[in-house]
């Protein structure tokens, strides 16, 4: 037999050797506390007025909508959170709504839930 038809195992064997200790050892390796999930601030009032802007595009001078969108107006802060965050999950349907949220972190939108509540009356 040649060399050459040895090759194929020669080189099965060779990563056979090269990739087991490493299966092993990362077995065996201790396992580490999972990273820690860094806080985000809550938005800036500032920051919050200019993302509640946004909203006013779609659903009305101050949240009062003068057509088909809902208005934002008289809703409980718990509600609006539980809309957005349904939006950005896809819990529930809305093709502008749902990219719209997906761009805000879960603090955002508590922000965006709590400006609701307490200003548009």
């Amino acid at each position: 037999m040649t060399l050459i038809n040895q090759l194929p195992a020669v080189l099965l064997c060779a990563t056979c050797l090269a990739v087991f200790p490493v299966a092993i050892s990362a077995a065996d390796a201790p396992t580490s506390a999972p990273a820690a999930v860094p806080t985000v601030a809550p938005p800036s009032p500032a920051a919050v007025v200019n993302m509640i802007n946004n909203c006013f595009s779609c659903h009305g001078t101050d949240g009062r909508s003068p057509g088909a969108i809902p208005s934002l107006t008289g809703m409980k802060a718990e509600q609006a959170l539980l809309v957005l965050k349904e939006f950005k999950s896809g819990a529930r349907s809305g093709f502008v709504m749902t990219r719209l949220t997906k761009g805000y972190t879960d603090a955002e939108l508590e922000a965006l839930a709590n400006y609701i509540a307490n200003n548009l009356k």
